[in-house]
């Protein structure tokens, strides 16, 4: 629910656009390297970067101004990095590679997503049922995208819309902000982020409330984090105590090496 932005539903959108094309973008540049008169972004990079980042837009921020350090707690934890590459811990939200056959990764998607967002976007989003007729870059982040190598009639990497679903541009541009109210931590040496659930060391769920009074973006983000949604199952009285109608869970597999995919939603409570 939005408040605050009336019933037009295009100055609703014009608004929200303006929003995102304001926000500066140069966050998800953080890792770029320049080789050979190329540039390339690769998701984790380097540890020592990352922490340098950390410490530079630490000292920047304030209350008011949140937002670069908000989105580093999201992209991953400088503590216990791999040993063998060096590089951070990242969120576990990214579920594309590190880097593709052109050395980008997630933040590159990222911003490519952003600087392609428009009002048609928006609309089609927040206001249509969701046609996925989009071209550009995958996140993996919406369940329709677990579409299997083995079980497609043509190859994915040469495919067009007329062979199957693309995207929704601007749903994956607003989830993107989310991150900043997801940061990562670890928990006994590993990166767990943000409402993500590991039962073992195979099964793993992303679980989310949907609340039913108007909310602040803080109080959205410590509900993000509330343990008594990872009870089993959640009590729905307590629940319903705090404003949560109901809790969703969505497993998250890895088919192959390179990706991993959520799979449809389910209620616990």
């Amino acid at each position: 629910m939005l408040a605050g932005c009336g019933d037009d539903t295009q100055e609703v959108c014009s608004t929200i656009l303006k929003l995102l094309k304001h926000a500066p973008t140069d966050i998800f540049d953080i890792g770029m390297t320049n080789k050979g008169g190329k540039t390339y972004n690769k998701f984790p990079f380097d540890l020592e970067i990352f922490v340098r980042l950390l410490h530079d837009r630490q000292r920047q921020s304030c209350c008011s101004n949140r937002r670069d350090v908000d989105f580093l707690a999201g992209f991953g934890t400088d503590l216990y990095p791999d040993r063998k590459t060096n590089m951070f811990q990242d969120t576990n939200f990214r579920m594309v590679r590190s880097g593709d056959a052109n050395r980008q990764g997630m933040l590159h998607y990222a911003k490519a997503i952003r600087q392609k967002t428009n009002h048609y976007h928006l609309e089609r989003t927040l206001f249509r049922n969701w046609d996925y007729q989009d071209e550009g870059y995958s996140l993996r982040w919406d369940p329709i995208e677990n579409q299997r190598y083995a079980l497609r009639w043509k190859d994915p990497s040469k495919s067009g819309l007329v062979d199957g679903p693309g995207t929704m541009q601007a749903a994956n541009s607003l989830a993107v902000e989310a991150l900043r109210c997801l940061p990562t931590v670890t928990v006994n040496k590993q990166a767990r982020t943000t409402a993500f659930h590991s039962v073992g060391r195979r099964s793993e769920f992303f679980i989310w409330p949907v609340w039913e009074p108007l909310l602040s973006i803080e109080t959205v983000c410590s509900l993000l984090a509330l343990n008594e949604l990872h009870s089993h199952p959640p009590r729905r009285s307590h629940l319903l105590a705090r404003g949560i109608a109901e809790v969703y869970s969505a497993t998250r597999i890895q088919p192959n090496q390179y990706y991993k995919n959520f799979l449809s939603a389910r209620p616990l409570v």
